[in-house]
């Protein structure tokens, strides 16, 4: 609650400075361009696809291009001191910046020359552009923030304000977009999106650059893992990058041949023959191996002479970006290692896997499917949604403070399981959401607004998963928090933000395919059902760090997770 509190002080002493300080000014703009592409990409994309009729299963298998948020931290190390051709000039940061923009606003401008109906295939291709080169920008933003900061104070205002810039960006894409969309079409809508991305340039051009490329050497060399045999290190490493690569592969080209293929392969089989091979590869083999790696630390009598050649820094480098944050959460974590990762994997399925179905189930006419206009959803989703949203985040601010993060965390995973019931019940005729707008006369207060019977069950369902799923944001948030160590932050909190979107959207070609053959009310039912492990692991978790020993205080290479 003290982080929020701060958050909002900061906040507003930000709003009031950024006339004298042009790097709070320009993290506003920038917080605008890196949401605005995630929004219309990963999300606003999806109601173009809805209205033209691309299958439900198709877009969910598309919806995974999403996967180069979670895996960013992989290229990470690439963007960290390198400078970018041409627009160098402009110094480390701020040309990778800008290069990156080009590229985003490149794949946004072709959206608007696109046709679903014959050029998928091009529009999943640059969208996908888009996508990598916005989860890079973010890298290079974020990395920008914590250096041209100058005292904790300065770092909290631009966090506030790069969080109002992202808000406001999701609200231009996807409420202002769908508005837009109904009156003046999608290409033009597309178009004026494109544009609002010369704003995140405005915002490159005034930003001061943060540091020169020397940026001290600190933090060069290894630390965990500094005992082993070169040899070992690089084995592990090369076993861990290898993993990942082929998952990637594996899941491009089972993209490319959705959008390819005269016979699309079928994303429930691919799920079940390669899915847990590549939670596998991507999660559980990391861990095993770091694991390891700590035990043959541990046998070691002395350090071993590390290779300080190009390739071996390089290696060491993508050791320390991948392998060290892992040992270090393992080593603190040990045996309780496994229930922490089934609660990071679970704990936000619900909302993420079916977060691509959103549109096709508003909007939609087959499966149990809505139909609802595209100004119905447009209020309900972009407008009432994003409020109920942001009070949800107050609220889980305010219950961390008065009933503590374990409790929290319990109530986020109930809450964010329920809420899907409420989509359950309108596919069925709204029976309990409708009663409950009469008995509270809701449906009168709404009507003020002319907000007929029938959407104001979607307004009343999707104020409760907003508020469900902005609450349990928050104390997910404070819960990874809590299991960070500080030398290791970004990378760790990186690591296990990925983690919570790997399953969800994994799952989101398989869901497609049910949503067609038993229709939207069974998979909300299922997924529910599904939410229910996240429970468990909840009060597991709970029960873990109520009865764990004392450990030593925050901050420390051997602080724990309670």
């Amino acid at each position: 609650m003290a982080e929020a509190t701060e958050t909002k002080r900061s906040l507003f002493s930000a709003l009031a400075a950024m006339g004298r300080d042009k790097s709070l000014a320009a993290m506003l703009l920038l917080g605008l361009g890196a949401g605005l592409p995630y929004a219309v990409l990963t999300g606003t994309l999806n109601a173009w696809f809805t209205e033209e009729n691309v299958d439900v299963s198709t877009i969910g298998v598309l919806s995974w291009i999403g996967l180069a948020y979670a895996f960013k931290f992989l290229w990470s190390p690439a963007l960290h001191r390198s400078r970018l051709p041409f627009f160098d000039k402009l110094g480390q940061r701020r040309g990778w910046m800008l290069g990156f923009q080009v590229v985003i606003m490149l794949a946004m401008g072709t959206l608007t020359m696109a046709d679903p109906g014959s050029q998928l295939g091009l529009i999943t291709l640059m969208a996908l552009l888009g996508v990598v080169a916005s989860a890079s920008q973010d890298i290079v933003i974020d990395a920008w923030r914590i250096e041209v900061a100058k005292d904790e104070d300065h770092l909290n205002s631009l966090s506030a304000l790069y969080q109002l810039g992202y808000r406001v960006s999701g609200f231009l894409g996807g409420f202002l977009a769908l508005i837009l969309a109904a009156r003046i079409g999608w290409s033009f809508t597309f178009a004026l999106l494109t544009l609002m991305m010369v704003f995140a340039i405005i915002g490159v051009l005034i930003a001061p650059e943060s540091r020169p490329d020397g940026n001290d050497d600190a933090d060069e060399g290894v630390t965990l893992g500094a005992g082993l045999p070169t040899l070992t290190r690089r084995a592990a490493l090369g076993v861990v990058v290898l993993g990942w690569g082929w998952a990637l592969w594996m899941l491009g080209a089972f993209m490319a041949a959705t959008i390819l293929a005269d016979e699309p392969p079928n994303a429930r089989n691919f799920i079940r023959g390669y899915g847990p091979l590549i939670v596998f590869a991507t999660v559980i083999l990391p861990a095993i191996i770091s694991a390891v790696l700590l035990w043959l630390e541990g046998r070691s009598k002395a350090p071993v002479e590390l290779d300080h050649s190009p390739a071996g820094r390089v290696a060491d480098t993508l050791h320390r970006f991948i392998l060290e944050p892992l040992m270090d959460i393992i080593g603190r974590l040990k045996w309780a290692a496994p229930l922490v990762l089934l609660l990071i994997l679970s704990y936000r399925f619900t909302d993420l896997v079916w977060g691509s179905f959103a549109y096709p189930f508003y909007l939609g006419t087959n499966y149990g499917a809505m139909a609802y206009t595209m100004d119905d959803v447009a209020v309900a989703s972009k407008f009432v949604g994003v409020i109920m949203t942001i009070a949800g985040v107050g609220l889980g601010g305010l219950a961390l403070k008065a009933f503590g993060r374990m409790s929290c965390l319990i109530a986020g995973a109930i809450m964010a399981a329920a809420t899907n019931l409420l989509f359950w019940d309108l596919t069925t005729g709204a029976t309990y959401v409708g009663g409950f707008l009469s008995f509270t006369r809701l449906d009168d207060f709404m009507a003020l607004f002319q907000i007929n019977e029938r959407l104001g069950w979607l307004v009343a369902a999707i104020a409760g998963e907003n508020l469900a799923v902005g609450f349990a944001s928050v104390v997910f948030v404070a819960y990874l928090s809590a299991i960070v160590n500080p030398r290791y932050a970004a990378v760790q909190y990186a690591l296990m933000a990925s983690l919570t979107m790997l399953i969800g959207t994994l799952g989101r070609g398989a869901l497609g395919e049910l949503i067609e053959e038993r229709g939207f009310a069974y998979v909300f039912i299922l997924t529910a059902l599904l939410g229910l492990v996240a429970v468990a692991a909840s009060i597991g978790e709970a029960l873990r760090t109520r009865f764990a020993p004392e450990k030593p205080a925050a901050g420390s290479a051997d602080s724990g997770a309670s």
